[in-house]
């Protein structure tokens, strides 16, 4: 893992091209993860909030009987 550091503290003017280049390669693998997987992510998550809610619903309803 690549940490960026700075000299005293300060954070420098200008990047260093290594950095700049590890940088970029984290942002396309970020955009490649989120492309090839971010849909498939949401849908999990949209179940689990729709199942959640159904069970909180069920919930509430036993306990009104």
């Amino acid at each position: 893992m690549f940490i960026l550091e700075y000299k005293d503290g300060v954070k420098p003017a200008e990047l260093s091209p290594k950095a700049k280049a590890n940088m970029e390669r984290c942002a396309n693998f970020l955009v490649e993860m989120i492309e090839k997987y971010g849909k498939e992510v949401l849908e999990e998550i949209e179940a689990e909030e729709h199942a959640a809610a159904e069970k909180q619903e069920q919930e509430s309803s036993d306990t009104d009987l």
